[in-house]
């Protein structure tokens, strides 16, 4: 057994001072106050010092790292993703493909799965598959290449089917001709459908809720506003994914992306319940000034820029941040409470997946997937994966 003592323990539902976390092989087995919980002999002690006891960090929208991406179609390249993004304390992560010819993607599916199967002791948790394009709008394509845009024809869809399973997550625009057959077929066997990437009006997103779409990818970035055809204005996705009650949401809140008051919008109309955290990271996270090919393009990381763009420098091509990165911009810059910054870094995106039972909570029966953040940085010092102890410090 290893027990996590003298921290401050964070929960989903309350917050513990001088609390314990009590492991027993990869599970959690009890979690409380030392008045609580009872150490027996032999437990090995890792000593938090006062510093913060959290769940490890899940990521549904990641890409890449250490100059992979997990659309390289080779599991040795989604093994690099998750060696580096476990450094930096994320336990848990969803490897999203980009647009590319589809028999380039389902050449990574297969590498995601073999990932999947065959986890190693160093690497995140790997999730499952997040298919992100190339089911898109060409208005709103971002950095994903035109030319790879399309709708897939009845064998691709098959294909698409076959791997409904390892498959938990697909990124498209709902307006597309064929796409709600996409997203009611999906959504009826368990694969959670966003919208993004997307010119839809506000209507059609509604159409596309009741097909089984859930959540929307990446709010603001890719996807329709308000607009007028003639005196009228129409909303559009963005305004939809924000009123919506049934839909949650993320944001990459790398602090590029988007500026402080769009994150608090998105905060006060959709909550920590409802709104979730991710990177978005392409292979350039964990890597220098360069150029990284991404979604069909090639895409520039300038020295001292902190994020991708693209050649045109008219748009993103994803972070190169990782997941604490973002929960310290929110927290540090933004003002949110950290416990509410946890939240959407762990249990909300779990929840959307529907993985809640077992990861991003602190929580008897749940997976032993612990971090020790530095209370003043919020930088990872300890971090435990399925109850091995991956860093100490």
């Amino acid at each position: 057994m290893i027990a996590i003592v003298n921290g401050t323990v964070y929960t989903p539902t309350r917050i513990i001072p001088q609390g314990i976390v009590l492991i027993e092989g990869e599970r959690i087995i009890a979690v409380g106050s030392p008045a609580q919980v009872s150490l027996p002999n032999g437990t090995e002690r890792i000593d938090a010092r006062g510093q913060v006891v959290c769940p490890g960090l899940v990521d549904i929208h990641l890409h890449g790292g250490d100059g992979a991406d997990c659309g390289d179609g080779t599991s040795a390249a989604v093994r690099t993703v998750a060696r580096r993004h476990l450094r930096a304390g994320t336990t848990s992560f969803l490897p999203t493909t980009a647009s590319a010819p589809l028999p380039d993607i389902w050449r990574a599916f297969e590498a995601i799965h073999e990932v999947l199967r065959n986890p190693h002791a160093d690497e995140a948790r790997v999730l499952g598959i997040h298919m992100e394009g190339p089911f898109f709008s060409l208005e709103q394509r971002g950095a994903h290449a035109p030319e790879l845009l399309r709708m897939p024809d009845a064998s691709e869809r098959a294909k698409l089917y076959s791997y409904i399973g390892p498959l938990k997550r697909v990124t498209l625009a709902p307006e597309r001709e064929g796409a709600l057959e996409l997203i009611s077929h999906l959504a009826r066997n368990g694969v959670l459908i966003s919208g993004g990437h997307s010119d839809a009006l506000y209507e059609q997103v509604c159409r596309a809720m009741e097909a089984g779409l859930s959540h929307i990818t990446h709010l603001w970035s890719g996807m329709s506003t308000v607009r007028r055809f003639g005196p009228k204005r129409y909303a559009g996705m963005l305004e939809a994914a924000l009123v919506e009650e049934r839909l949650t949401a993320e944001i990459i809140a790398d602090g590029y992306h988007l500026p402080t008051s769009l994150i608090k919008m998105a905060y006060r109309l959709k909550g920590s319940e409802k709104l979730c955290l991710v990177s978005d990271a392409m292979r350039a996270s964990g890597m220098g000034p360069g150029e990284y090919k991404v979604a069909g393009i090639t895409a520039l990381v300038e020295e001292g820029a902190g994020v991708a763009i693209t050649p045109d420098r008219m748009a993103f091509a994803g972070s190169i941040s990782t997941l604490v990165q973002c929960l310290q911009h929110v927290v540090q810059v933004v003002g949110l409470a950290l416990r509410d910054a946890l939240q959407m870094a762990t249990e909300t995106p779990a929840r959307i997946l529907g993985l809640e039972d077992r990861i991003g909570r602190l929580a008897p029966g749940h997976y032993a997937d612990v971090l020790i953040l530095d209370r003043a940085t919020l930088e990872p010092q300890s971090i435990v994966l399925g109850g091995q102890i991956v860093r100490r410090t």
